[in-house]
């Protein structure tokens, strides 16, 4: 079986590395004690207590570095692979994996993805349809962008995480509200964070559109896209994402016109052996480039994939970054749509867990739940989590009918408000 480096970890990595021991491989993880990146639960230290080769090493964003670490470890052991989803880390182990001849994107492919300007640039060469933008590194470059681009529009930092550091502006008004509450955000961050989110900010023109991500693999042999997943934007902040639906509700055409723009946006960018989450904004246009991410899609969505199709998408990372082309005809195809909802409190109140269990379970069959176990009432504030679950319907409509009423319920019965 094969020896991975696996080099830090976030929810996903974590859950990752579980799948990638249960198929018998062998992992030598190196964990950042400056990226953390997941919820220290009992699950997790399950699963890093069944690693038997841990390095806690402060600078995974250190190219250099982190390829001495490497070095020593393959003296040991050969390594035959590097796997990285965690994107803090991703442009230092692209380095690492490419002065090993190892399987991975390329470093200058990494770099082009995880720098926002970088990706737009490219696009722009290559003649591809894009959304406008600027750079900016100070406030002089913002109040000059908003004029050249217009409102609405969007802030965010170029090299960013989860949406972190982003921000809808529409018009003057807001701006310079919106500029400080970012760079005061990115303050309150450890110091390695703020390095990667200092180095700039995108000023873009607002897309209006149907939000999807893109799920590609490429083997090394050939790209694909495997699934087109729908983004639910809650109607009260278009920011939160509270639910991912697989596949997205769209016609055939559209589907086609997403999977061509994004295998070409992957051609522009150069990347290669990995997969990858790409996140597209379907316009009247056309398909336009929201972001790309040169790893695997994350949180929940990979045990999402899995359980809506039958796969499992952690093995093919093992084949794809041991060199091994995928066997396409084992991919498991499915008609049913999977949904991965979060309960995101839109207003601060207070509410019974119980009861919220109990109707939770009275509109939906969950086929993986993560729901409060508390007692009595709670106080709850606006934007906190009091749960999440995923679902498996036999189509959109049955899925929109039930989520629909469960929002509507929640609120009448337990005078609670979620984001949706």
């Amino acid at each position: 079986m094969a020896h991975f480096l696996f080099i830090n970890a976030n929810l996903t990595g974590l859950k990752a590395i579980k799948e990638i021991l249960a198929l018998g491989h062998d992992i030598s993880y190196i964990e950042s004690s400056s990226f953390i990146c997941y919820a220290d639960t009992s699950e997790n230290k399950f699963i890093k207590n069944s690693l038997t080769d841990i390095y806690y090493f402060e600078d995974t964003d250190n190219a250099e570095k982190l390829l001495a670490l490497a070095t020593e470890i393959n003296a040991r052991k050969t390594i035959d692979g590097i796997i990285c989803i965690a994107e803090n880390s991703m442009e230092s182990a692209a380095a690492v994996a490419e002065a090993l001849a190892l399987p991975f994107p390329s470093w200058l492919s990494v770099l082009k993805s995880r720098n926002k300007d970088d990706t737009r640039e490219c696009l722009n060469q290559h003649g591809m349809k894009n959304a406008k933008f600027r750079y900016v590194k100070s406030h002089n470059d913002l109040l000059w962008a908003a004029k050249e681009i217009g409102y609405p529009l969007v802030i965010k930092p170029k090299t960013s995480l989860n949406s972190f550091g982003t921000a809808i502006v529409r018009d003057a008004d807001g701006l310079n509200n919106a500029w400080e509450k970012i760079i005061a955000a990115v303050a309150r961050e450890p110091l390695k964070m703020q390095q990667q989110f200092l180095r700039g900010f995108m000023v873009e023109e607002y897309l209006v559109g149907t939000m999807v991500s893109v799920e590609v693999f490429h083997d090394g042999t050939q790209a694909n896209v495997f699934m087109i997943s729908g983004r639910g934007r809650s109607s009260q902040n278009e920011l939160v994402e509270y639910r991912i639906d697989m596949p997205a509700r769209l016609t055939e055409s559209e589907q086609r016109r997403c999977s061509e723009y994004t295998l070409s946006v992957l051609s522009a960018l150069g990347l290669s052996h990995g997969i990858f989450h790409i996140e597209v904004m379907l316009t009247a246009s056309g398909p336009v480039l929201v972001e790309v991410n040169p790893r695997i899609m994350g949180s929940y969505m990979p045990l999402l994939f899995n359980n809506v199709t039958g796969n499992n998408i952690f093995s093919w990372l093992v084949d794809i970054h041991s060199g091994t082309a995928l066997d396409q005809s084992t991919i498991l195809k499915t008609d049913r749509v999977g949904s991965a909802i979060r309960f995101d409190v839109a207003k601060a109140g207070a509410y019974a867990p119980p009861a919220f269990r109990k109707l939770v379970h009275s509109y939906f069959a969950p086929v993986y739940a993560e729901l409060p176990g508390e007692q009595g009432r709670v106080n709850v504030k606006p934007g906190e989590t009091i749960g999440r679950i995923q679902v498996i319907y036999p189509d959109h409509a049955a899925l929109e009918h039930d989520l629909a009423a469960f929002f509507s319920g929640v609120e009448q019965q337990l005078g609670l408000e979620l984001l949706h």
